[in-house]
């Protein structure tokens, strides 16, 4: 008994199609690895920002509480203004005089103990963030100060 072997030709047609399948999934992935790049930037930079506006409203916080506020305020001439620094050391901003008004705000309003005036501080902070420092936020905040 002889067994004899066809051999056959091939043409190369499922090499071609298994190499096209490669270089598409290849791109594909590429275009994945690109995008998740992108989406960490995106996280970091949020990161950044959030961190940014938290010790920025410590910030504003340690000057509200700052026990020397009360007689700066009270001896700021009207219409000036004077840097936030000076008053808590390393924050980025300015306390403006900005009118002597009636008090807008009291806890327990009545004729009795309507106080008649006050004076308004606005208070603008700033603070840098990112990379390069290339960002910003700020934050403003009002203090009203009754005169007696």
């Amino acid at each position: 008994m002889s067994i004899h072997l066809k051999l056959r030709t091939q043409s190369g047609a499922a090499l071609f199609v298994a190499m096209l399948f490669l270089l598409i999934l290849s791109f594909l992935g590429g275009v994945l690895l690109s995008s998740a790049n992108q989406g960490l930037k995106v996280v970091s930079a949020m990161g950044d920002r959030l961190g940014a506006e938290n010790v920025l409203e410590g910030e504003m916080d340690q000057l509200i509480m700052e026990p020397s506020l009360q007689s700066l305020i009270g001896s700021m001439p009207a219409a000036s203004s004077m840097s936030a620094s000076s008053v808590v050391p390393g924050v980025d901003g300015t306390l403006s005089h900005t009118v002597d008004n009636v008090c807008s705000r009291s806890i327990n309003a009545s004729s009795n103990n309507a106080i008649s005036q006050c004076r308004y501080i606005r208070v603008v902070a700033d603070k840098s963030y990112g990379k390069g420092a290339r960002a910003a936020t700020s934050l403003a905040a009002g203090i009203e100060q009754p005169l007696l």
